[in-house]
């Protein structure tokens, strides 16, 4: 099974753009791929931005700052 995984950071987008998100991208890989939609997992990971570091600071921190 084709597996399509997209990282966002927390509360980047609701409940009817993952909808969308999930949809729109199974039907476009299948089109291309010529698997059956139904083959496909599609997986929205959101992180939380404490648990994310850039340089040293989680984003929480670093927005903090900013």
């Amino acid at each position: 099974m084709p597996v399509i995984t997209m990282t966002l950071g927390a509360d980047q987008i609701d409940q009817k753009q993952k909808n969308e998100f999930i949809s729109s991208v199974t039907q476009s890989a299948a089109r291309i791929t010529n698997i059956p939609e139904q083959s496909f997992i599609v997986f929205i990971e959101q992180l939380d931005p404490d648990n994310v570091g850039v340089g040293g600071l989680s984003l929480t921190e670093k927005r903090k700052l900013a």
